[in-house]
């Protein structure tokens, strides 16, 4: 009788567009119910209603009012939470295939059917790539997924690896090699074999792309300076502009280094072969002839050559390292003439840390966490690794040839692919400024300080670089951490920019070929200068791809490593050990914090902190937590934590502090 009804679909309408509607993010809750965040308002969404959403999707709605309370009625979907996921396959009770998403705050199981391009047999748990088909808001009844791509068994060790590169949809596979690798170049190369290039690098290393020798300038038999220099191993010899590898390499970006091994930008009969700088084998290569006085300071123009080179021998850097740290029954050279290279590079690497302490900046020491993982994917143990002399040594070197790079690129072929960093971001610059006097209130004069930490200075490099070196010696990590939240991303641009971070007025990579494409294209510019050839301006969609390349490459590190951090202490929750933690993020939720013994990720929830939650206020701007007023906890703090829950599926550890 009712049905078509003009009047009452009339009917409907008007009610429906007397009601108020609004557009926000779903959240769901650990109950049924759940949340619409809009800008400035949350609505409850009700157990029924949430049956027709997912976590995460934007959608318009209309409010409704229940008693007292405005609740939201979905109505219509704006973007969906889900496209392609990752997920684990289910078998409800019927036998029925499902998927379970990879998501903590989604967990509701989705009907699937399998794509017939997914030959394998599914088995619960499996681990595989879906898409959403349908979605209730879309004109369909219930949501559904198809499975495009199996990615692992459940019980496979390597999940972690597997899983996060498929999410980030980053191939786990070596690049597909030729058939052969003629020499491209034709142009001339020197022959630099007689001199006693040496590599340093891990004992495991085998794609070695840079070498090193080093002479002292003598004038009026007293030493003047230093002669340095740089070979990089030079795959652009042998990769044709458009072949596959090229497109592979443009694509990948990076060599991608996990956990356990690597995934190669190259093939690695190239990366780990025909290129890599392998001791007593004759590689092409392109150097760089640096020369500086005893300061360090560069005192002539830099020289690039193609030449062919030949290193003398392969150290290991804690070997390097224990020789001149004069370690008990360390290693020792096998040569005078490999001593007396060590022993150049060390008193060069002095001058230059001088050098860059006085004009650039260095790095924040910090140490990096190593995994020492079992043949079966398994973690046996976790490592903090500071960086010793030798890689001090290596590291400077490849600095200081990237400054030289740079500086080339700029004034011979007017482009290149340029590191950059713009210091505070603009929107900030007033808050940078502000925060700065507050926190050196105490250090001087006030109006001396506003005018050596204004807006105007802290924009330029100089300023920033003052500003950096006046902080140093505080050796406050709040003030570290603090700033950090004002500055911009580092930036990879056609033409040459300072690089506030290293405290340089112009900043190159070509020091690592065989690992970053950035580098591949600016050794084909250097050779195009000279060779007198056209130098080609790197197009912009090219350096979109290196910051996204540079971005996923540094999620897929961290994801992977949260699990195995995850897995890890796992096995120590029983025993409830206590560890070291800074402070790395204050919230409202609780404190985020690093365990400095093993560099796991932890949180404290602030139910943990304090019983009342009205008695905690947190400062989103100072980043600090205060209870009762009194503020008990910033940014940079290090306190003592106690472990008490990991949760794999979520890949969270749980503590609290003692």
């Amino acid at each position: 009788m009712f049905q078509n009804n003009p009047l009452l679909s009339q009917l409907k309408q008007q009610i429906r567009d007397s009601k108020q509607q609004v557009e926000g993010i779903v959240k769901s809750s650990d109950k049924a119910f759940g949340f619409l965040e809009c800008d400035k308002k949350s609505y409850f969404i009700p157990p029924a209603a949430m049956k027709k959403v997912m976590h995460g999707d934007k959608i318009k709605a209309l409010i409704d009012v229940v008693g007292e309370k405005e609740q939201a009625e979905p109505d219509a979907l704006i973007e969906p939470m889900l496209t392609r996921f990752i997920a684990r396959v289910r078998f409800n009770k019927d036998k029925k295939l499902q998927v379970l998403v990879d998501h903590p705050q989604i967990n509701q199981p989705i009907g699937a059917a399998q794509n017939k391009s997914v030959q394998e047999t599914l088995q619960e748990g499996d681990w595989v790539v879906a898409t959403l088909k349908t979605h209730p808001l879309r004109d369909d009844r219930f949501f559904f997924a198809q499975i495009q791509q199996f990615i692992c068994r459940a019980e496979d060790e390597f999940a972690p690896w597997w899983v996060t590169l498929a999410r980030h949809q980053q191939s786990r596979y070596p690049v597909q090699g030729l058939s052969a690798y003629p020499m491209l170049d034709q142009h001339d190369r020197e022959t630099l074999t007689d001199l006693y290039f040496v590599t340093i690098d891990a004992a495991t290393t085998k794609d070695m792309d840079d070498a090193l020798y080093i002479e002292p300038i003598h004038q009026d038999n007293q030493q003047v300076g230093w002669r340095l220099v740089v070979a990089i191993a030079d795959p652009t010899a042998y990769i044709p502009l458009d072949s596959p590898i090229e497109a592979e390499a443009k694509q990948r970006c990076f060599t991608n280094y996990l956990p356990g091994f690597n995934i190669p930008m190259l093939p690695p009969e190239l990366s780990d072969e025909r290129c890599s700088l392998m001791q007593d084998e004759i590689r092409p290569a392109l150097v760089c002839y640096i020369e500086t006085d005893l300061a360090g300071t560069t005192s002539k123009m830099p020289r690039f050559v193609s030449a062919y080179v030949q290193s003398k021998a392969k150290l290991v850097y804690d070997q390097v390292s224990d020789y001149l740290e004069k370690v008990a029954d360390g290693w020792q050279p096998e040569n005078a003439q490999i001593a007396q290279q060590i022993e150049w590079l060390h008193q060069f690497t002095q001058a230059r840390i001088d050098w860059r302490r006085q004009h650039s900046l260095l790095f924040k020491e910090k140490p990096d966490y190593a995994f020492i993982l079992a043949d079966n994917g398994k973690v046996n143990a976790i490592e903090a690794k500071y960086r010793r002399i030798a890689n001090q040594m290596v590291e400077e070197c490849m600095i200081l040839a990237n400054i030289c790079a740079a500086h080339y690129l700029d004034e011979q072929a007017k482009c290149g692919i340029f590191n950059t960093h713009s210091g505070f971001d603009k929107k900030f610059l007033d808050n940078a400024h502000q925060f700065l006097l507050n926190q050196l209130s105490n250090e001087g004069n006030q109006t001396a300080l506003a005018e050596r930490y204004s807006v105007e200075n802290l924009a330029t490099l100089d300023g920033y670089c003052q500003m950096r070196h006046d902080i140093e010696p505080l050796n406050s990590d709040y003030l570290e951490l603090r700033l950090r939240r004002f500055l911009t991303f580092a930036e990879f641009k056609a033409e040459m920019a300072p690089h506030f971070g290293l405290g340089l007025s112009g900043y190159a990579t070509w020091t690592s070929p065989i690992r970053k494409y950035s580098d591949m294209v600016n050794h084909r510019l250097i050779k195009a200068v000279l060779t007198q050839q056209p130098c080609e301006k790197p197009h912009d969609e090219l350096l979109v791809r290196l910051q996204e390349a540079r971005r996923q490459n540094r999620l897929v590190e961290r994801d992977i490593a949260d699990w195995l951090y995850c897995r890890y202490l796992a096995t120590q929750v029983e025993e409830k050990p206590i560890f070291q933690a800074e402070i790395q993020d204050v919230m409202r939720g609780g404190l985020r914090v690093q365990l400095l013994a093993n560099g796991a990720p932890m949180f404290i929830p602030a139910s943990l902190l304090h019983d009342n939650k009205e008695e905690i206020q947190v400062s989103t701007d100072a980043l600090t937590l205060s209870i009762q007023g009194e503020v008990k906890y910033k940014i940079g703090d290090v306190i003592q934590v106690q472990l008490l829950e990991v949760k794999e599926e979520t890949r969270s550890i749980i503590g609290k502090i003692c």
